[in-house]
């Protein structure tokens, strides 16, 4: 069996992984997204399913998993703490087996106070970025 020493330069490689450094860097933007958003106590998450639901339209979860490319159960994570918050309520569908959700006074109140920090974290991310090597190239 070689030793780790040996092996050290295929390990070293395994660091150059693409989607180990957009993982990194997708946390890094999130955290900073996440802070500039405190004020508001949402996170870039809920962020953009309140922007989504913002446009007017009432939404089934399908819909918002899709749009969002995010997997149902963290969604509905999401949805219940926005529920929770009281800045999301549940509409009445035709089909009681559909969950569909719409934007609140208070959810529109949140987002437009948000929106202010959301572009301060537009125009400053990619300077924050350049603090790390994210190159996937």
């Amino acid at each position: 069996m070689q030793s780790t020493r040996e092996n050290s330069f295929k390990y070293r490689l395994l660091q150059s992984c693409k989607c180990f450094k957009m993982r990194k860097a997708s946390r890094v933007v999130t955290q900073y997204y996440d802070k500039k958003l405190k004020p508001c106590k949402i996170k870039i998450t809920q962020f953009s399913i309140l922007s989504l639901l913002a446009t007017g339209e009432s939404k089934t979860l399908n819909s918002l998993s899709e749009d969002l490319l995010m997997d149902r159960t963290t969604l509905t994570r999401s949805l219940d703490i926005l529920f929770k918050d009281k800045l999301i309520e549940n509409v009445k569908d035709d089909d009681a087996r559909k969950r569909v959700v719409k934007l609140t006074e208070k959810g529109y109140k949140i987002l437009d106070q948000a929106i202010p920090l959301w572009r301060e974290a537009e125009e400053e991310i990619l300077d924050e970025c350049k603090k790390y090597d994210f190159s996937v190239i």
